[in-house]
């Protein structure tokens, strides 16, 4: 099907940088098919029309690539997929002995903010950060104790966090406790985590991160309209809150192709180029079916990653309509990357039209099974 779908995308015109080559007689109903379900995602699900690329890998294999409106090298705000790039830099900060294992509590994680830290919340695990599962705030409990426009953006989290007690251990979907990961990761790492990502990541995967826009944003991003034009105008970009801690929770900027090699490196059990990046077991352990989400994205929840273990994959989601879907047993990636501006939240292309979009894609490839 690589093969076929591959030289599909020569004739269709909206399609560049396929690696694989066309056969001599293609036959281009691969193509065609995905090509409909990119169209009525266009049509239908897409109002503002914020979808600027769709990438599909087969086998490591570039198959098929369409650009909307743009081409590799433009740069898009992934939202809560930054979240997953943080999972993985905690993962990488165990395998190098940075931090024991998920076992490890916020007391010892987070010297730095010892003075906020009571007996309960020093004693939470960092496995229930990472499921969603440790009662941080939801963005609207957040915004309203103040957490965004603290100076002191980790120390509010956790003084919050110990006001609203212990929970009942369900999952509740938390930018608060990803940015308290981004918090991890620098302790651990004894360097900004833009720099470890870098070195222990970004570099290895070809992820072009200088230069870097790192602005602090004090509030709300959509509330400093300067702010706002200067991080659509960048290339790579990570904010970062008043201590230096970058966002945990959103806000990275990447290229659709290093989404792609995201996706192919957890795909690839943690290997790329013949380096192991993160071990085999990280992977196993951050795609792994956890916690059941109280909402209907997938299934599961892993360690930062969307697992649909029903249906056999596993994935990273960013509002407004960019996914990374990852199916080991067809060994496929899909990439969708949309734009996403802040004035739009509630109007842009839903995550969820994202996920169904690469699903039907990945419906492709198991009919010609």
């Amino acid at each position: 099907m690589a093969r076929t779908i591959a030289a599909a995308a020569l004739l269709v015109g909206a399609v560049s940088g396929c690696t694989a080559e066309p056969t001599p007689t293609p036959t281009p109903t691969g193509a065609a098919a995905i090509n409909e379900h990119v169209e009525e995602t266009l049509e239908e699900h897409d109002p503002h029309h914020g979808l600027r690329a769709v990438l599909v890998l087969e086998h490591g294999e570039s198959v098929y690539e369409r650009y909307v409106e743009s081409d590799a090298e433009d740069y898009w705000d992934v939202r809560s997929v930054t979240k997953s790039v943080v999972g993985t830099l905690i993962g990488i900060a165990i395998d190098r002995g940075l931090i024991q294992d998920v076992s490890t509590t916020l007391g010892d994680l987070l010297p730095r903010w010892a003075e906020y830290l009571t007996p309960e919340t020093s004693a939470i695990p960092l496995s229930a950060v990472l499921t969603h599962t440790a009662n941080f705030a939801d963005q609207n409990e957040a915004q309203a104790a103040g957490v965004w426009s603290s100076p002191d953006t980790i120390g509010t989290i956790l003084t919050d966090r110990a006001r609203r007690g212990a929970g009942d251990g369900a999952f509740g979907y938390s930018d608060a406790g990803s940015h308290i990961l981004s918090a991890v990761v620098a302790e651990a790492s004894g360097m900004p985590v833009l720099e470890f990502a870098r070195e222990s990541l970004f570099d290895h995967l070809g992820i072009v991160s200088l230069p870097a826009f790192e602005p602090i944003v004090p509030g709300a991003p959509e509330d400093d309209e300067a702010l706002v034009r200067a991080y659509n105008d960048a290339d790579f970009a990570w904010p970062q809150d008043h201590e230096g801690v970058h966002n945990g929770y959103a806000g990275v900027r990447l290229r659709p192709p290093d989404l792609a090699r995201l996706g192919q490196l957890y795909l690839d059990r943690g290997r790329w180029d013949d380096e192991q990046l993160v071990s085999e077991s990280w992977i196993e352990q951050a795609t792994a079916p956890l916690v059941e989400p109280y909402r209907g994205l997938t299934d599961h929840y892993g360690f930062q990653w969307w697992v649909a273990a029903d249906e056999g994959y596993f994935c990273a989601l960013g509002l407004g309509g960019t996914a990374v879907v990852v199916d080991p047993t067809r060994e496929i990636v899909v990439v969708v990357a949309s734009q996403f501006d802040v004035d739009q939240e509630t109007e842009g292309m839903l995550v969820g039209n994202a996920r169904e979009l690469a699903e039907a894609i990945l419906g492709e490839f198991a009919a010609n099974d």
